[in-house]
């Protein structure tokens, strides 16, 4: 078994839910992988592809915050492995226009330069449904200050859904969920759990 992060946009694999989830892996000793995605969608895409290539899907999880929840059902959907989704956003080509420019990482660390064929990069990787939902677990915080939610609970309303009650979108109470996530990240598929909280 092995897990992938992947942090949200202009975020990095050492925010707080990366750090959480490494350290909850490392100590049941999971390989947990956390690349940097300060790239273009399509360098992304590429990135993911060669990763991932020769991965038996069963033997994958990903978890994915915010973009890296658009990125990640792309990822399942295209791989056929499982996927954790923490607030994931569904229409990122609509909001990536109002940070066109060059724009710094959260902590200052990176800069990136947005571009305007950004938002196509991103339609193209669009999965409108997905299929067999029973490989997905989302947490959706209910007062996410950043997203809507609904919209998310709406195109993965086939999937178990944990609702994070009055959460905000980086989900400061993260340690409460890293041990469940973790343990659907090292769970077959035939015997994943459902979570009690969950719809």
């Amino acid at each position: 078994m092995a897990t992938i992060y992947l942090h949200g946009f202009l975020s990095s694999p050492d925010s707080k839910k990366g750090r959480i989830l490494a350290l909850e892996h490392k100590r049941r000793g999971i390989p947990f992988f956390a690349p940097d995605l300060t790239m273009s969608p399509d360098q992304v895409a590429a990135m993911l592809a060669r990763f991932t290539a020769g991965m038996p899907p069963e033997e994958l999880t990903v978890v994915g915050s915010s973009l890296g929840g658009f990125y990640a059902t792309w990822l399942a959907e295209k791989t056929g492995c499982r996927a954790v989704l923490l607030n994931p956003v569904v229409r990122p080509w609509e909001l990536v226009r109002d940070f066109l420019g060059e724009q710094e990482t959260y902590g200052g660390k990176r800069r990136v330069v947005i571009t305007e064929d950004y938002a196509d990069q991103l339609l193209r990787l669009d999965t409108p449904a997905i299929t067999m939902p029973t490989r997905y677990l989302v947490l959706l915080s209910t007062a996410d200050e950043v997203l809507d939610w609904h919209e998310a609970d709406r195109k993965y309303q086939t999937a178990k859904r944990v609702l994070v009650p009055q959460g905000d979108h980086q989900i400061s109470n993260f340690d409460q969920y890293s041990p469940a996530i973790t343990d659907f990240c090292a769970t077959r598929p035939e015997a994943v759990p459902s979570p009690a909280d969950s719809n």
